[in-house]
């Protein structure tokens, strides 16, 4: 995983029992520091001062969290482009057949269909 080189030796601010802690734990932690943090404000506050090199959290949260006045050196990535590619596709494939509606009710509950 050539990624994994970029995170070697640093340490990574993640939500306790949150998929990016769930991440790190799996792919990680043979390369890297974890600090969790209670909460994501916690680690963005880790960010500001230093004592965490990055951070773990979803892009839903990440994106609007990186706007506010206060985290304005804050940097978000996201997946690389091939990998983004291939889930374009499989969205465009999946999204006229129903079946984003369908998993989606399995397993969260409800219909998360892009309008």
């Amino acid at each position: 995983m050539p990624w994994k080189n970029h995170s070697q030796g640093k340490t990574i601010g993640v939500q306790t029992a949150s998929t990016g802690a769930t991440f790190v734990e799996k792919y990680l932690k043979d390369v890297v520091q974890v600090r969790a943090c209670k909460s994501t404000e916690q680690h963005d506050l880790d960010l500001a001062a230093g004592r965490v090199d990055l951070v773990m959290a979803s892009m839903a949260y990440l994106t609007p969290s990186a706007a506010k006045p206060s985290n304005e050196e804050m940097t978000v990535t996201g997946p690389r482009s091939e990998l983004k590619a291939m889930f374009d596709k499989g969205n465009r494939c999946c999204h006229g057949r129903r079946a984003i509606k369908t998993l989606s009710q399995k397993w969260f509950g409800f219909d998360v269909t892009p309008l």
